[in-house]
């Protein structure tokens, strides 16, 4: 990772944002804050974008220093393309320079550099151990986005798939939170795909009871052969 970039200030623009819609999330019901053209926002009130809410890094978050767009590292599972967006609450300025991390679990409920986690239960995790699958940063664009290219992530023991991440500003965490996606969705992929399919008779976990509610909805499309998500990210300014 450039050590130089990840400490440099960031920067706040005028309020433009790329995604056509936002959700903040109390528990897990989704609510609208905001909808948006392809640029600019359309009647935006200041107080409309809301904070995202702190669910924090949970137990398997390591940096492994990798500045990557393509996170995938050759895992099987359904394709996904991930984009993100910072802005600062209140204003709905978006932010340049920012770091971001994600992390998520494999097809089989697994995140790389553990063996020690349950997974969709019945799997071995010793492959999981020592890797870095599923992880990575990049540095927010003028218009405050970043893209991932990534795989659908399963859901495991206790848990709703769900895709983690964090926001640095200038070498400072100011946010640890997840990334939902919609029930509909979960569904369609845990149905249609390998290797999910075979285990999905076993998950009892589902968005309505998870029992970590904090975090925001994504936006998902779906594509040719693999889905596409959207979400924004609203950070205070430190």
């Amino acid at each position: 990772m450039d050590s130089n970039r990840q400490f440099t200030e960031p920067w706040w623009q005028p309020s433009r944002i790329d995604i056509t819609r936002r959700r903040a999330l109390f528990g897990l019901s989704a609510m609208v804050v905001a909808a948006a053209s392809s640029t600019h926002i359309l009647g935006q009130q200041a107080r409309s974008c809301v904070l995202t809410p702190d669910a924090g890094e949970g137990p398997f978050y390591l940096d492994p220093k990798l500045v990557r767009s393509d996170i995938v590292s050759g895992q099987p599972g359904a394709p996904l393309q991930l984009a993100l967006q910072v802005i600062r609450a209140g204003d709905c300025a978006t932010l340049a320079n920012a770091r971001v991390d994600v992390w998520h679990a494999d097809a089989l409920g697994l995140y790389s550099g553990y063996q020690n986690q349950s997974g969709v239960g019945g799997v071995s995790t010793k492959s999981a151990a020592g890797q870095q699958y599923l992880r990575g940063t990049q540095f927010t664009d003028t218009a405050g986005n970043v893209h991932f290219r990534t795989i659908f992530p399963s859901w495991y023991g206790g848990r709703t798939p769900h895709v983690h991440f964090k926001v640095f500003l200038a070498g400072n965490e100011v946010v640890a939170s997840q990334i939902f996606f919609p029930e509909e969705i979960n569904k369609d992929v845990f149905a249609q795909w390998l290797p999910y399919r075979d285990h999905t008779s076993k998950r009892t976990t589902f968005n309505d009871n998870d029992p970590i509610k904090q975090g925001i909805y994504s936006e998902v499309t779906r594509q040719t052969g693999s889905f596409s998500a959207q979400a924004v990210l609203v950070v205070a300014q430190k």
